[in-house]
C-alpha cells in the first residue's frame, strides 16, 4: 500500500517540477544591444544584432515535501518526503537576421533528482553519486527512494523573434526539444521521458529611466510517449518591477508568476482538467561584470499551492528555488 501511494506521487512530482524547474525562462527588460541588455534567470530581453552571439548558463535548485494524507487533506498525515530536483541548462543564441530581429539557438539540459524519505534530509543530497547506476527492469514501476540520478535530460532548438521594430520591449519565443534518455526506467527517475515545446511572449514598459514593469507568459506542452501516454501543458503569467542602480552595475527585481497545469480530460463536456495550481513570490539581483557579461540569483517562495489529489499535498512553507547563473555576450 505504500509502494502504491508513493508511485502516485510521480504524477505530483512531474507537474511540479515542469511546471518550475524547465517552465518558460522570465526574459526581462534592456535595451536593443546585447551590450546593454539583461537577463533575469536566465533569458535577455532583446534580440541579437547580426552575428552577435550569447550563452547563458542557468542551475536551478528546487526542493519540497510531499505529505500523503490519510483520507483528505484536512485528515491527519500518514507520511511526509522531500523531493528535490536540479536543473543545469546551457543556451545560445546567434543573431542571424541582419534586421537584428530574429535568433537563432540551442539548449541543453541536465538533470538530478532525489527522493528522500526524510524530509529532514538535505537537498544538496541531489548531488550524490547514483548508489547503482544499472537500475533492473523491477524498478521501472517503483519509486527509488535515497538515491539520486542525473543524466542529460534533453537538448532542443530555440527562435527569438522581434516581431514590431519600433517596439523592442515586445519579444516572442519558440522552441522545441527532445528527451536524450533511451533508458525508460531512467526517463521515469528523471521525469524526463517526454518532448516538449514552449511558446512564450514578454513586454516591458519604462517607468523612469532604471525602472521598468515587465509582463510575460507562455505555455509549454509535454507530449504524450510510450511511457506516459498522456500530454501535460503548463501556462504561466509573471508580472516583474525591474530597478537598475544609476551605475548599470546592480539589478533588482521583485515580481510575481502564477502557474496553473492541466491535462487533457476524458469527458466531452470538459475538454482539459486543472492538474496543479501556483502562485510565487519572487526576488532577484543581476550584477553586471561588464557590459557583456553579468551574473545572476533569483529565490522563490509560494504564497498558494493547489495540488488536486485528495490524498497528496506539498507543504507550502517545506518549498525553496534558487536559481543561480551566468551570461555571457560575444
Amino acid at each position: 500500500m505504500k509502494i502504491k501511494i508513493y508511485c502516485q506521487a510521480l504524477f505530483i512530482i512531474f507537474c511540479f517540477s515542469a511546471s518550475h524547474a524547465q517552465k518558460f525562462r522570465y526574459s526581462i527588460p534592456g535595451l536593443d544591444t546585447l551590450q546593454e541588455s539583461f537577463i533575469v534567470s536566465g533569458a535577455a530581453s532583446s534580440v541579437l544584432r547580426q552575428g552577435q552571439t550569447e550563452f547563458i548558463f542557468n542551475n536551478s535548485l528546487i526542493s519540497y515535501w510531499i505529505a500523503f494524507h490519510e483520507n483528505g487533506k484536512n485528515s491527519p498525515i500518514l507520511d511526509r518526503l522531500r523531493n528535490t530536483l536540479f536543473l543545469s541548462e546551457l543556451s545560445g543564441y546567434y543573431g542571424i537576421s541582419s534586421s537584428g530581429r530574429i535568433d537563432a539557438g540551442i539548449q541543453v539540459g541536465y538533470a538530478r533528482t532525489r527522493l528522500d524519505n526524510s524530509s529532514s534530509s538535505s537537498p544538496f543530497r541531489v548531488f550524490r553519486k547514483t548508489t547503482n547506476e544499472n537500475i533492473n527492469e523491477e524498478a521501472f514501476t517503483q519509486v527509488r527512494f535515497d538515491d539520486s540520478f542525473g543524466g542529460l535530460a534533453y537538448v532542443g532548438a530555440r527562435l527569438r523573434f522581434k516581431p514590431i521594430t519600433y517596439e523592442p520591449g515586445f519579444i516572442l519565443t519558440a522552441g522545441y526539444s527532445v528527451s536524450t534518455i533511451k533508458d525508460e526506467s531512467q526517463q521515469v527517475q528523471l521525469n524526463a521521458d517526454r518532448d516538449f515545446f514552449d511558446l512564450g511572449a514578454s513586454y516591458y514598459k519604462s517607468v523612469t529611466n532604471n525602472v521598468y514593469y515587465f509582463f510575460s507568459t507562455s505555455l509549454r506542452g509535454y507530449l504524450s510517449s510510450d511511457v506516459t501516454p498522456e500530454s501535460l501543458y503548463n501556462s504561466s503569467f509573471n508580472f516583474f518591477l525591474i530597478h537598475r542602480t544609476n551605475n548599470q552595475k546592480l539589478t533588482f527585481y521583485p515580481g510575481i508568476s502564477y502557474n496553473l497545469a492541466f491535462k487533457p480530460s476524458t469527458y466531452d463536456s470538459h475538454p482539459f482538467i486543472k492538474s496543479t495550481e501556483f502562485l510565487f513570490a519572487y526576488g532577484g539581483l543581476q550584477y553586471s561584470i561588464n557590459r557583456k557579461a553579468n551574473i545572476f540569483l533569483t529565490m522563490g517562495i509560494p504564497l498558494f499551492i493547489n495540488i488536486i489529489n485528495p490524498l497528496q499535498d506539498i507543504v507550502r512553507e517545506s518549498y525553496s528555488v534558487t536559481v543561480l547563473g551566468a551570461r555571457i555576450g560575444i
